[in-house]
């Protein structure tokens, strides 16, 4: 049966859904860095981590804020976490309504607040609901349907718990090779996504199997893949090590980052700030990019590591760039409008916006 997971051609190198950094304008600027340098971009993207009563919620008039998308974004997967079947049957229609490609369930999710409520990896020790909420899912959309987890919660269960979602028949597992205890502590361990591989293979299931953790480049994904059998990579935090990862790919990619100027470097912050803003119009806070800010400063730069500091203590878009400009020596002609005075954001994000709130890490979940 054709689906989205079964008709790309192999290896699927993805971009990983991330709380309060893959949002709209985040993929799209991926999207068209790749693009500027001759490469196509990640094979598949994923929404932000969203609840699924806020799916429920959502119409293509109005929409929670985390599952906003443009057409450039394709293909796209809505990424959704919760414990109640009957929303996630909802839930899915409310996705396939809206346009998504694909849905993705976490049932990876370490943080404690999310772990506590049953949901995401507190799922690999709750069989019956996980596969309430996947037969929830189908009941809801034909979209194809993915999951994305650990290999266990305290110690890996890999083959038990990966054999069991192989028995649901969903489409696409993408398996982060940690248990849920270690957070993104140790290094992810890529036997396992092997020992799934050969799982599925021993099988005949028809399931594709993703791989993630730990992964700083195109060409180290390329190396697991050919490793593990997997049918792809899902690459999260390496893209801040390498804000271009996947424009790499093209026959005439950029500049390694740590080599690229400064000031070339910080036109990609002011580039994503603008289009922060022209999305968002102060209705997101202008701190949660502030999350960003590090990835276009070299870490062993003492006076890169000053003006990244500096730019820690800007409140507003309009004086991020005029500092950019001062003391990073930007050069931009782009006239839009950026406030210099604090704009208080409306909430579209639903009402428990405490779960999702900015962090100074980034979760690879």
């Amino acid at each position: 049966m054709s689906s989205l997971w079964t008709d790309l051609p192999r290896p699927i190198f993805t971009l990983a859904p991330m709380e309060d950094v893959t949002d709209t304008v985040f993929r799209r600027l991926v999207r068209s860095w790749s693009h500027r340098w001759g490469a196509s971009g990640p094979a598949v993207m994923f929404s932000e981590f969203t609840r699924v009563d806020a799916a429920i919620r959502s119409t293509p008039e109005k929409c929670d804020g985390r599952l906003r998308f443009d057409d450039y974004e394709r293909p796209l997967v809505a990424q959704i976490w919760g414990t109640n079947p009957r929303e996630f049957e909802l839930g899915a229609q409310a996705l396939e309504a809206l346009g998504f490609d694909g849905i993705d369930i976490n049932m990876g999710c370490p943080a404690w607040k999310v772990r506590k409520s049953g949901a995401c990896s507190a799922l690999i020790a709750n069989r019956n609901l996980a596969a309430e909420l996947i037969a929830s899912c189908r009941r809801g959309s034909s979209l194809p349907l993915s999951v994305k987890t650990r290999i266990g919660i305290t110690v890996p269960e890999t083959e038990e718990w990966c054999g069991f979602l192989l028995d649901q028949g969903v489409d696409a597992i993408t398996l982060h090779g940690r248990v849920a205890d270690q957070m993104s502590e140790d290094w992810a361990d890529w036997r396992e996504v092997r020992r799934v591989v050969e799982l599925r293979d021993r099988c005949g299931a028809p399931t594709a199997i993703f791989g993630n953790g730990d992964v700083g480049s195109l060409e180290h994904a390329r190396r697991l893949v050919e490793q593990t059998g997997a049918d792809g990579v899902m690459i999260g935090r390496g893209i801040f090590f390498d804000p271009l990862l996947f424009a790499r790919e093209s026959a005439a990619p950029p500049p390694l980052w740590e080599e690229m100027p400064l000031p070339e470097r910080v036109s990609y912050l002011a580039e994503h700030m603008r289009e922060y803003h022209r999305e968002w119009q102060g209705r997101r806070s202008f701190e949660v990019l502030k999350k960003f800010f590090r990835n276009y400063f070299l870490p062993a730069d003492s006076r890169e590591q000053e003006i990244l500091n500096t730019l820690y203590t800007v409140g507003t878009p309009g004086k991020a760039i005029a500092l950019l400009r001062e003391q990073a020596g930007l050069v931009d002609s782009d006239e839009v409008y950026l406030p210099e005075e604090e704009e208080l954001p409306e909430d579209l994000f639903g009402d428990n916006h405490e779960l999702h709130r900015r962090d100074t890490a980034v979760g690879e979940w």
